[in-house]
């Protein structure tokens, strides 16, 4: 059985789906770890690594989002509400 363009494609998606996914588990864990072992969450410094970490768990999660609805545009499925 040999794939068609379509499932290639499709096939393509799903796996940008999970790389973006991945990223934003990576990104969260990360921001977990900083709060868990955020001594003085206060500090002018401690403050800017959270911030960073935050935003670069919410680009992932965007990303996350944008693989997903481009999914679901391809199969012509509407999305639900998160």
């Amino acid at each position: 059985m040999s794939l068609t363009a379509t499932d290639t494609y499709l096939s393509d998606l799903v796996s940008d789906l999970s790389v973006a996914f991945r990223m934003f588990s990576n990104e969260a864990t990360k921001l977990s770890a900083l709060l868990a072992r955020s001594e003085a969450p206060g500090s002018p410094e401690s403050y800017s690594e959270l911030r960073k970490q935050s935003i670069a768990e919410v680009q992932a999660f965007e990303e996350y989002l944008n693989r997903k609805e481009e999914i679901l545009a391809y199969l012509k499925v509407e999305s639900r509400p998160i």
